[in-house]
């Protein structure tokens, strides 16, 4: 059994996105998984537990960190090294690294048996982040890594060229608990039931939100977590209920009981790379999924339609009333994911 450490740049138990879901279906594969939750402040130590077979979670405290600064930041990294291998017994020889933190870049200067960066967002974008040192981290990580997986096209575009060469396409998908046997079939005796997954921060439009709420018919289920006056007062909507963050199974029950899944993004420059993980798990359940009109949307084969105001809402809600049930699409599944990025890096093993 080898080993990986998985190196993410959101813990284990917060939103379900790619990250965990990757490494679960390594684990399923038989890897020997240390998923490294991101590095915390205030003391030196290594903590772990168990989250299934073949998966264990660490949790690292270090002195400092300094992800603004890459010279403090280098020292952090040596800090996590340090702990990784009193704490695990972790041998670089014989485990792989997977890497999709870039912050924590620096781990890349031991010797491992492979090294996969995973790049699933423009880092250096994300409010407070300094680009520069991002970019940085990511310029190291694009000369380590023998495999760069990206999420997204736009991802892998933006490439160096002498990175994309050893590039693969995996974009994001959704997990088997989320598939239903057919699209649900709205109906008039009822709200209209939306449903907004996943973070509700500076990326999100509430403003948008808040204009599908003008609909009279029309019922907004929030399903994640939210922050900032504008959600304060979207949540507060009479229209509104709000469910806080799910576990996949409760999150999966409540997609299958809504009628549309919504993308609310802002048309910002973060959002050109990003591939929602939301959009395969609204449609694995069956529902229509709704977004803005953003150019950075379009080429997304699983958004059924886009908002850009109250007239456009109110079209789409008759069209609903008369519409013939439609299949749902077909949605990758996480364990497709995987075996696309496993057979690149074996292509480039056999260079």
């Amino acid at each position: 059994m080898s080993r990986v450490l998985f190196v993410s740049p959101v813990a284990f138990e917060a939103l379900h996105q790619r990250h965990q879901s990757l490494a679960g279906e390594l684990a399923k594969r038989g890897q020997q998984v240390s998923f490294l939750n991101p590095v915390r402040t205030g003391g030196y130590s290594c903590k772990s537990s168990s989250a299934a077979e073949n998966l264990e979670i660490l949790q690292l405290y270090v002195p400092f960190k300094g992800v603004s600064c890459p010279v403090l930041q280098m020292l952090a990294a040596r800090f996590v090294m340090m702990l990784l291998r009193a704490g695990t017994r972790l041998t670089t020889a014989g485990t792989m690294l997977w890497i999709s933190e870039p912050s924590l870049a620096w781990l890349t200067r031991q010797r491992w048996q492979n090294v996969v960066y995973d790049r699933c967002d423009l880092h250096g974008l994300f409010p407070g982040q300094n680009r520069r040192a991002w970019q940085k981290y990511e310029n190291r990580l694009f000369a380590a890594a023998r495999l760069i997986s990206c999420s997204h096209r736009y991802l892998q575009q933006t490439l160096p060229e002498t990175a994309r060469h050893k590039s693969v396409l995996a974009g994001n998908a959704s997990a088997d608990i989320f598939f239903a046997p057919g699209r649900r079939q709205a109906t008039g005796a009822r709200p209209l039931r939306l449903v907004s997954a996943g973070a509700h921060h500076e990326w999100v439009d509430i403003d948008w939100l808040k204009m599908l709420c003008s609909q009279a018919a029309v019922e907004l289920h929030l399903a994640g977590t939210g922050r900032g006056k504008s959600y304060e007062e979207l949540r507060r909507h009479k229209s509104v209920i709000e469910h806080g963050q799910l576990s996949q199974a409760r999150l999966a029950d409540l997609l299958k009981s809504c009628d549309i899944g919504l993308v609310p993004f802002r048309d910002i420059e973060l959002i050109r790379g990003v591939d929602p993980v939301k959009v395969y798990e609204y449609a694995a359940s069956g529902l229509e999924v709704w977004a803005p009109p953003l150019a950075a949307l379009r080429e997304n084969p699983l958004i059924d339609r886009f908002m850009a105001n109250t007239s456009d809402l109110a079209r789409a809600v008759d069209d609903l009333a008369t519409a013939r049930t439609r299949p749902t699409p077909l949605v990758a599944r996480w364990s497709e994911r995987l075996q696309t990025i496993l057979d690149r890096l074996d292509d480039l093993r056999s260079d």
